[in-house]
């Protein structure tokens, strides 16, 4: 569906020239809901606005279903900005429009017929829930609901590939998730291929169906959610990932503790095993679970436990090494 291929963008500054993206490749399937996360500044935002050309690339190749747009111009390049909407961090509404107005910008843009506009208008309204807000000014609404105007509005010209554009960081967190299922929802019912960045680790697995990591400039992982949050490879990977979980110990904890710590990993039908149970039955060990939770990515359980082994060492070893036999991911940490 979405290609690119070899992407590098430049700016100058000050008689240099610095790479915002550096040869950066990616796949983007027909359908999915794409996830681009990283750090600010690692160059997320200027891959994602190739994709319609906001920014041109330095160097590099962008295909959209099978077409290289890379050199568009004029009415082509119309066409293709046409059939891809974006969603903004800040909205990006015209505050002088009511809701209605905002909506049917984009569609009068593309020289729609009127009657056309007012049935596309109320079918989208009532899709983000905001039928009752159709005369309201953005001043009127709240963050969440400007949120829903600027999806309706990237929505108005059916395109086939929706950009979001860190949909949700000015949002608390009750009214992200909502904008969120609200993204899931019309990607289940519209088949619409998304493409979404964002700096926080919550949002990818909430919603995505595959991640790409940028780190300055490049990309260094790409992968199912789950994957990516069970096994990361690259070492930035790792940091994210861990910081999104959340689950350091006390230093206290960690110099007062006997025997070893360490973290287990597992998803999908092993989260249903009675892994530690049947280890203490087996070995003359007695295990302790300092910290952990299981949580669902794509309806898959992904569990991740700190645990405690107390015993004698060859003993502790044998268990830790039968455990590693049952789970995806075991990780001594301490001991």
């Amino acid at each position: 569906m979405i290609a690119l291929q070899n992407i590098t963008v430049t700016f100058a500054a000050k008689d240099q020239t610095f790479a915002a993206v550096s040869d950066t490749s990616l796949h983007i399937n027909k359908g999915e809901i794409f996830g681009i996360v990283g750090t600010s500044g690692a160059g997320k935002s200027t891959l994602l606005r190739t994709i319609n050309l906001l920014q041109p690339p330095t160097e590099g190749r962008i295909l959209i279903d099978g077409h290289d747009i890379t050199d568009y111009t004029g009415d082509d390049l119309r066409k293709i900005r046409t059939q891809t909407g974006m969603i903004f961090q800040h909205f990006n509404l015209i505050h002088t429009k009511t809701v209605y107005e905002n909506i049917a910008f984009a569609m009068k843009a593309a020289n729609a017929d009127k009657a056309l506009i007012a049935e596309r208008v109320k079918e989208l309204l009532e899709l983000v829930s905001l039928s009752d807000r159709r005369d309201h000014y953005p001043a009127q609404l709240s963050g969440g609901q400007k949120q829903r105007v600027g999806i309706a509005r990237a929505l108005a010209n059916k395109p086939n590939i929706l950009l979001c554009d860190e949909p949700t960081s000015a949002l608390d967190l009750e009214t992200t998730n909502s904008i969120l299922e609200l993204l899931k929802n019309i990607n289940k019912q519209t088949g619409i291929t998304m493409v979404l960045i964002t700096h926080e680790m919550a949002v990818i697995k909430k919603i995505c169906d595959r991640v790409a990591v940028m780190s300055k400039g490049k990309v260094v992982e790409t992968g199912s959610v789950l994957d990516i949050f069970s096994k990361p490879q690259h070492s930035f990977t790792q940091q994210l990932v861990a910081h999104s979980y959340d689950l350091d110990l006390p230093q206290r904890l960690l110099q007062d503790t006997r025997g070893k710590i360490f973290k287990i990993v597992y998803r999908g039908d092993k989260a249903e095993d009675p892994v530690l149970s049947d280890t203490a039955q087996r070995f003359p060990v007695k295990l302790n679970i300092l910290h952990g939770k299981i949580e669902y990515i794509n309806d898959q359980p992904l569990g991740i436990l700190l645990v405690n082994a107390i015993g004698e060492q060859a003993d502790v070893d044998q268990a830790i090494e039968y455990i590693r036999t049952k789970v995806d991911q075991v990780e001594v940490y301490h001991g």
